[in-house]
């Protein structure tokens, strides 16, 4: 008889230092011989820490810079350009503070809602200096010179040479300028003492708290200090976003890992039968787990901040202000890099342990070793859960009073996903029951998934997470774009363009300006000449309520929740949408087409200013009778919101034109539009054409669509390897006489079930998240959180392309019918 022993629990004394750098050097080999094995890992940490370092970069040079508009400067101040006592107060300014920079400006019109500044700045200001810089040419030095912003001289289509006119004066252009700090401010420079009319006086200068509070500001004159941006600082959210990825990537590692130790088994049991410890079988595990996040972190590194290098020049077009690549939080490069090392450290650890139990001769038969059996309680996923939803709920976010926490509503995110990680496993165990009453390919599959929990619980939580990832961001666009208040969105079609009166712009946040008849009448033919340069004659006079009688939707108990963006609900109006007078009730008072205003009981209709700070001064219509006509148009823009002449007749509304709509019959191009700028510009009024925001369905299609293809990517990377750990299983079932279809099946039933549960769980937890940290929205709101074609994305259409997808390529014939090999 042959006595066979197990392995040892512990090694002989004074041989564990040996034994350990024995066996790191054989992981080092194995790593080094298996690293296409490993490469899926590999790739999710390298992507994850290189977007970390990327997006934190991003993050952290996104905001405008705090001292934008200071210069050098720690203080600033604005004088009124018409004070009579200019000159002396800034005199006063120098004595008091030291060196001052002066900067005079004078504001004018250029044709589009965006206004200009003629500007006189000395470029080699004391603190004004990095807010210029020179893009080409030479800067102003004499009468009759400017420089130009470069989209100040696009919009002109003038350059280094030409004439510009402004104000009945002709200037020759001698540079292209920009403000480093600010890339949207549209300015011309011209040299100090050449503006004959001044607007405002910026007075810049260095100070402290005592110099402040011993000097008499004028009246009106308020210094100003740089503020820093509020909230939490994007380097730490983008920390945060770092923990989730990573935590996804540790669940993806985990069945990575547990089917290498599977593929190692025979050869580690070689280890152990030549009298290696359970701590030495760990460690074969880990180190390689170590390996890999090192390996993955560096690679990483190199790769963000290659990537940050390149592109942080052209980041400063879309960040509107320059960049420096020095310029992003370091600390967090380290940090990252460390934790993408434990993520893949510690997901090794669970494999390791699996591993180290399995008895010698089971590991040197290198059969599959039996799943123990264990029953794991989902009390800790639901109380997690259920924290993250009271985190959540009482963050104050979106429609909340005001009061939010961004640290509850990440550490409620967090708890959240780590409830439905815990949670998955049990719903994988829940599937025993119903592989009973499958058929037997599909009942094959589903007891493989119930019994291995270890690599298939790790999926379905990765799967879910992607999925309660993208269907968060859907449903929170949807209470976003559903505000009919505070209304998003795109604000006009591109063939449609606005032609404004003075003040009179959509969204201003003031009263509504009373246009003189003479401006009316230019507004009126300047329509009808830019009209017909765009080959149409649809234009529609566009009425609102101006002061002092101008009119607000407000919502009761929130005065900062208001709008002002009514037109009036004309007969030409009317007519243009195809609605019928008849069809609006007598009392009617709002019309629009905004989902979520028609019932809402918390609003009143209020003329006067509704602003000021006794907003109840002036006439109301409390709970103003809504009605819905599709017919409107949706942008923000168009006019969507209208009030009825009732409403006009009960508010005793002073109402006039201040705007034209223009609809083309075709895109607007470029060339147009700086021809109607133009043709505006010399009537003294203004243009708005289409923006780039994005509409509702284009946000939830995207992140929708982004998130079924990251769990169609785990489901894929997951069923490799599956089949990779049961390539024995197949050819047994080969060898039986199963054909490919039954193979097929198999496959294509353990990714459906995988991509079903995934989606069911994963947009549960969604619409639980988003009812918690948006309640008071969805109540107000009434937003529609139930989008038809991006529940059918993902809740039909992510398990039927998993089934089918697994399906397809699951059908290849195994190459041998064999033992596998000792490695």
């Amino acid at each position: 008889m042959t006595a066979t022993l197990e392995r040892p629990t512990q090694s002989r004394r004074g041989s564990s230092a040996p034994a350990r750098r024995a066996v790191m050097r054989w992981a080092w080999r194995l790593f080094r011989r298996e690293w296409r094995q490993q490469l899926l890992v590999l790739i999710l940490i390298t992507v994850a820490v290189a977007a970390t370092i990327f997006g934190a970069a991003i993050g952290t040079n996104t905001p405008l810079p705090a001292n934008g508009g200071f210069g050098t400067a720690n203080t600033l101040v604005n004088l009124p350009g018409n004070d009579p006592h200019l000159a002396a107060n800034i005199a006063a300014l120098r004595a008091h503070f030291g060196p001052v920079d002066v900067i005079e400006n004078q504001t004018f019109a250029t044709g589009l809602v965006q206004g200009a500044q003629l500007r006189a700045q000395n470029p080699d200001g004391v603190f004004g200096r990095p807010m210029l810089a020179l893009v080409s040419g030479h800067y102003p030095h004499g009468a009759g010179q400017v420089a130009l912003s470069q989209p100040l001289a696009a919009q002109y289509r003038t350059g280094i040479g030409g004439i510009w006119r402004s104000g009945g004066r002709a200037w020759r252009v001698v540079g292209l300028v920009q403000n480093p700090q600010n890339l949207l401010d549209d300015f011309a420079l011209v040299a100090p003492g050449q503006l004959a009319a001044l607007g405002q006086v910026t007075v810049l200068f260095d100070s402290n708290p005592l110099s402040l509070a011993t000097f008499n500001f004028p009246p009106g004159a308020t210094p100003l200090t740089p503020q820093p941006p509020g909230g939490l600082s994007p380097a730490f959210i983008a920390l945060a976003f770092a923990v989730v990825g990573l935590f996804f990537i540790g669940l993806v590692a985990v069945a990575g890992f547990t089917v290498l130790a599977q593929r190692r088994l025979r050869s580690l049991g070689m280890l152990s039968s030549l009298g290696a410890t359970d701590r030495n079988i760990r460690l074969v595990m880990v180190a390689n787990g170590a390996v890999v996040g090192v390996a993955g972190a560096l690679a990483g590194a190199v790769i963000g901040l290659a990537a940050w290098i390149a592109y942080a020049p052209s980041f400063g077009a879309s960040a509107d202000h320059r960049v420096v690549w020095t310029d992003m939080p370091w600390w967090l490069v380290a940090v990252a890099m460390i934790l993408a090392v434990l993520t893949a450290t510690l997901a090794s650890r669970r494999p390791a342990r699996a591993v180290a139990d399995v008895p010698v001769i089971a590991a040197l038969s290198g059969r599959p070793v039996e799943p123990k059996e264990g029953h794991r309680s989902p009390r800790l996923g639901l109380a997690l859960l259920a924290l993250g939803i009271l985190l959540l709920a009482f963050s104050g976010g979106y429609g909340g009073s005001g009061n939010s926490s961004n640290l509850d509503a990440i550490g409620g995110l967090l708890a959240t996903i780590a409830g439905l990680v815990l949670l998955a496993p049990v719903v994988i165990a829940r599937l025993e029951p119903v592989a009973r009453r499958a058929p037997v390919s599909a009942r094959i599959a589903l007891r493989d998934l119930a019994r291995y929990r270890a690599r298939s619980g790790a999926a379905l939580a990765a799967t879910s997470l992607a999925v309660l990832i993208a269907m968060f961001i859907a449903l929170l666009a949807t209470n976003r774009f559903s505000d009919g208040l505070d209304y998003v969105g795109p604000n006009l079609p591109p063939n449609q363009l606005i032609v404004y009166t003075p003040g009179n712009n959509a969204g201003t946040s003031s009263a509504r300006v009373l246009p003189p008849a003479k401006q009316v009448a230019a507004g009126r033919a300047s329509a009808a000449s830019i009209a017909a340069a765009l080959g149409t004659h649809d234009v529609l006079a566009l009425q609102t309520a101006v002061a002092p009688t101008d009119v607000g939707l407000v919502r009761a108990g929130s005065a900062g929740q208001s709008t002002i963006d009514l037109y009036v609900a004309t007969p030409a109006l009317l007519r243009h949408y195809g609605i019928n007078s008849a069809a609006i009730g007598s009392t009617t008072a709002v019309i629009t087409s905004r989902p979520g205003l028609a019932g809402t009981s918390d609003l009143f209709l209020q003329s006067a200013n509704f602003l000021s700070s006794n907003p109840t001064n002036g006439r109301t219509i409390p709970t103003p009778q809504i009605q819905t006509f599709t017919s409107l148009p949706a942008d923000v823009s168009d006019p969507n919101l209208l009030v009825t002449q009732y409403a006009v007749r009960q508010l005793r509304m002073r109402v006039a034109t201040v705007a034209w709509l223009i609809q083309a019959p075709k895109a607007l191009t470029p060339l147009q539009v700086n021809s109607a700028r133009r043709v505006a510009a010399a009537a003294g009024l203004t243009i708005e054409t289409k923006n780039s925001a994005p509409s509702l369905s284009e946000v939830r299609n995207d992140a929708a669509a982004a998130g079924a293809l990251v769990a169609l990517g785990v489901l894929a990377m997951t069923i490799g390897l599956i089949r990779s750990e049961t390539a024995g299983d197949l050819r047994v079932l080969t060898a039986t006489g199963a054909s490919g279809r039954t193979r097929r099946n198999i496959t294509g039933a353990t990714a459906g079930a995988l991509g079903l549960l995934g989606a069911l769980l994963g947009t549960a937890v969604a619409y639980l998240a988003v009812f918690a940290y948006s309640w008071q929205a969805v109540l107000t709101a009434g937003a529609d959180l139930f989008p038809g074609l991006d529940l059918f994305l993902v809740l039909i259409g992510l398990p039927v392309l998993a089934a089918a997808g697994g399906w397809l390529f699951a059908g290849r014939q195994p190459p041998a019918i064999a033992h596998q090999p000792i490695e």
